[in-house]
């Protein structure tokens, strides 16, 4: 069902009431499957204001059983004032009426139990203005058993995307305000990003596939400290009779560490320029001669043509330069696993080979 709304339904068609009916269990209706056996979850293009990842995070758990005072437990005392005025106890007819005027009300619940507990494939593709870094990195707690993880066309990793035009005036300098500022991408500044992902990947350690279809910070999954000259060292940095050694490690992800199972990355742009007179006029390169080469092969095909777009010489240019990147950064990570002894990983740009 829920698949079915990501492609034909509004983006505020579901929220929260509705996401919960769709999950009943046979003691809330009669025949309804739950959600225990519920293993993918697709939530492509449905996240808005009346379902977000904090609600997403709500119906990851559930209460259980606790220790709650009850009201009937409330007229306990052993105050002897409190006991004289009491009401004289009344002696029942037979255990069973006893039992029965003496049990009280079930218990609440109060323990926090995930009502998706076999959730291993997870889809939060095309989020639109509801996505929150900050929201998912509080959500990926509940995820430490997920597999497949689509974060597609999500905006750059910031928990303060609001204020990367924002500075702040200091006594010495003006500083950001945020962890990223206006022109980040343009100082190639990658370290909050970097630092989101980490953290992401700290509680993601079991995913196998991730799907980052569309993303424009794929620099930040490689990203290192200018300073970080040589992988796996340690930097001294001497400031008089002090030492400071400071360990190299990249501030992004760990892909022999935390996201060591992964096997297949989606680094795909979501489209490939067909416009085939921009591509010649571009200066010789290896990406545009592969494309030419493959659009001559396989362009005409169904699957292929639906993914053709016309940008124009600016956008064919600048998918050219945004394709550059993605071949690196995928270079970057199996060199990498090659380098610490780490299993393949499959880089899927979307195109090269047979659709």
């Amino acid at each position: 069902m829920l698949s079915y709304l990501s492609l034909y339904g509004e983006r505020s068609c579901l929220d929260f009431k509705s996401f919960k009916i769709l999950f009943q269990n046979d003691s809330e209706v009669e025949g309804a499957s739950g959600s225990e056996d519920v293993q993918f979850l697709d939530l492509t293009g449905l996240l808005n204001e009346g379902y977000t990842l904090r609600d997403l995070e709500k119906s990851l758990q559930r209460s259980g059983l606790g220790a709650v005072v009850t009201s009937s437990m409330a007229d306990l005392s052993i105050s002897t004032s409190k006991r004289q005025d009491k009401a004289p106890i009344e002696v029942a007819d037979s255990w069973e009426d006893e039992v029965e005027d003496g049990v009280p009300s079930v218990l609440p619940a109060t323990l926090t139990v995930p009502i998706f507990s076999n959730l291993t494939r997870l889809s939060l593709a095309h989020p639109g203005t509801a996505a929150s870094w900050t929201d998912l990195l509080s959500l990926s707690s509940h995820l430490t058993t997920l597999t497949h993880l689509s974060l597609a066309y999500w905006p750059r990793p910031s928990t303060t995307p609001n204020a990367a035009t924002t500075s702040m005036v200091a006594r010495h300098a003006t500083v950001s305000l945020g962890g990223s500022h206006f022109y980040s991408d343009l100082d190639d500044d990658w370290h909050e990003a970097a630092n989101i992902l980490r953290r992401l990947s700290l509680n993601t350690y079991c995913l196998r596939w991730l799907d980052l279809e569309g993303c424009t910070w794929l620099k930040a999954l490689t990203w290192d400290l200018p300073s970080n000259a040589a992988p796996y060292t340690s930097a001294a940095v001497m400031s008089g009779n002090d030492e400071w050694v400071r360990p190299s490690s990249s501030p992004g992800p760990d892909w022999n560490g935390a996201w060591r199972q992964i096997e297949y990355v989606n680094l795909f742009q979501g489209w490939i320029p067909g416009d085939t007179k921009s591509l010649q006029n571009m200066p010789s390169g290896v990406v545009p001669a592969q494309l030419m080469r493959w659009l001559r092969e396989y362009g005409r095909r169904p699957g292929v043509q639906e993914l053709l777009g016309d940008e124009g010489a600016y956008g064919a240019v600048e998918w050219v330069e945004q394709e550059k990147v993605a071949r690196s950064v995928g270079f970057a990570v199996q060199s990498l696993r090659k380098v610490g002894g780490g299993k393949y990983c499959r880089v899927d740009y979307g195109w090269g080979g047979e659709p």
